[in-house]
């Protein structure tokens, strides 16, 4: 992985912020703001459990899909990790996508 030849811890989080993160969230499913929390874990219990699901994974492989999910509490520490970027930092890496 990338991440593994970075030789600062500045090239670190870069990496860890514009490619893993980044990756993870790039297709999230989220809830609009202010939906009770039971309602909240009752649809990450079924959406992870239907990504178990035996005859979801046969479709999903026979239109090869690639099914990798992450937990809502992944993907919510995740995304307040992003917001919490030192801004020194997001804007080395706006310079990074600008040059691509």
């Amino acid at each position: 992985m990338a991440i593994n030849y970075a030789k600062t811890d500045e090239a670190r989080k870069l990496i860890q912020a514009g490619m893993h993160d980044y990756g993870t969230v790039a297709r999230p499913f989220v809830l609009p703001p202010g939906t009770p929390k039971d309602q909240v874990q009752t649809l990450r219990k079924a959406f992870l459990e239907t990504l178990k699901d035996s005859e979801f994974r046969a479709e999903a492989k026979k239109a090869q899909l690639d099914i990798g999910p992450v937990s809502g509490e992944d993907l919510a520490r995740i995304v307040n990790n992003l917001f919490k970027l030192d801004p020194a930092l997001v804007a080395k890496w706006k310079q990074a996508q600008a040059a691509k």
